[in-house]
């Protein structure tokens, strides 16, 4: 885990859509979703509830 990840996680919670957050962020939305998804694989656990209209926290 870095700090980074944890970075993106609290914009996304606050945001709650990947699309907004990887704006905020200066970062491409796949780029985003790609390390929220490796940091889930790490802990084992999801963290986000994806659907099409956003995510949720779980």
């Amino acid at each position: 885990m870095t700090i980074l990840q944890l970075k993106y996680v609290l914009a996304i919670a606050g945001a709650s859509s990947m699309r907004e957050a990887a704006s905020k962020l200066f970062v491409s939305q796949p780029a985003l979703s790609a390390t929220i998804r490796e940091l889930e694989d790490e802990l084992g656990i999801e963290i986000f509830k994806r659907n099409n209209k956003g995510v949720m926290l779980l």
